[in-house]
């Protein structure tokens, strides 16, 4: 992800991203968020649904914390890896939950620009793109169903 996208989410996300560029003996957050910009509106609205869902949970003295260790594309899908601080196992779970639901929506978000998208594939390298993202770096759907639409889209089948 370009760094000025990840520097907004830091401003916006200080307690979740506490470890960014942080030493990397310590974090994988020192390397940023290995993401392409596609997925920055994702991870805004999963941040977002995070940090409101711990201020929620935080009072009487009682704080619960996310803190990411670790955001990545793998194998084509988001992984959100975070600890979290001061929760309880109801808490925990809902925290997982937020976090299943974002890495879901990355399977269906192009990774490039934020556009509906579909699994695809070039080689062992698996993405997460649209129909014109795909064709332009050469990536095949693995879905047969889309491969042949898109194959016929390029031959001039469909005019949409």
């Amino acid at each position: 992800m370009k760094q000025e996208l990840e520097l907004k989410l830091v401003e916006k996300y200080p307690k979740i991203l506490k470890d960014y560029k942080g030493d990397p003996m310590q974090t994988c957050m020192s390397w940023g968020i290995d993401t392409a910009d596609g997925w920055y509106k994702l991870l805004d609205e999963c941040m977002e649904k995070l940090q409101y869902f711990c201020d929620l949970c935080s009072k009487d003295g009682k704080e619960v914390k996310v803190i990411a260790r670790q955001i990545k594309e793998k194998f084509g899908t988001l992984r959100f890896y975070l600890d979290v601080e001061g929760g309880n196992k109801i808490e925990n779970d809902i925290v997982d939950d937020i976090i299943n639901e974002a890495e879901a929506e990355s399977e269906r978000t192009c990774e490039v620009t934020g556009m509906p998208g579909t699994i695809c594939q070039q080689g062992g390298w698996y993405k997460v793109l649209c129909y014109e993202e795909s064709r332009k770096l050469k990536y095949k759907a693995c879905s047969q169903d889309t491969e042949k639409y898109w194959e016929e889209k390029d031959n001039g089948k469909w005019n949409d």
